[in-house]
């Protein structure tokens, strides 16, 4: 049985401070290799993202700790688990394990993408791999490749 993922929201959420208003596009002058890519997230997706956080939070179906952890992403995604303990200690005097962070999140991210649907889940993005490896349609990846797929997404 495979995992459950919830990669595609992590990816946007993470990069939610990258936010483009050019369509998601990047603008860049120089044609050169970036070592530190970038997703720039577009406001259709930054507004689906805020509403379902919203959602969530009035139905109840997300916790304090989980909008405080997404908080913090949104404002830098490239902050480590470590630097949200510290931040949070910091403000608040109270201490938070990575552990706790990196569940808390993980938790935040998979409500968000089952809250959004089919467009913001992996199964979308499984579908588009396999249609881009050239599977007939229904466009279906065996468990293998699902595999092999969210093991590049967990390095992204």
């Amino acid at each position: 049985m495979r995992k459950r993922s919830a990669h595609l929201t992590r990816t946007l959420l993470e990069n939610y401070y990258t936010y483009s208003p050019y369509k998601g596009a990047k603008l860049a002058y120089v044609r050169e290799y970036d070592p530190e890519p970038l997703v720039n997230v577009d406001i259709n997706t930054k507004i689906d993202l805020e509403i379902a956080i919203k959602q969530l939070w009035r139905k109840g179906m997300l916790s304090k700790q989980e909008l405080q952890m997404l908080r913090y992403v949104a404002l830098d995604g490239r902050l480590s688990r470590r630097d949200i303990s510290a931040m949070i200690q910091k403000e608040e005097g109270t201490y938070v394990d990575q552990r706790t962070i990196s569940r808390r999140l993980e938790s935040a991210y998979w409500k968000i993408a089952k809250e959004l649907g089919f467009e913001y889940s992996d199964s979308r993005m499984f579908q588009i791999i396999a249609k881009k490896m050239g599977k007939p349609e229904p466009y279906i990846l065996n468990d293998d490749e699902i595999d092999k797929a969210q093991q590049i997404m967990e390095r992204v």
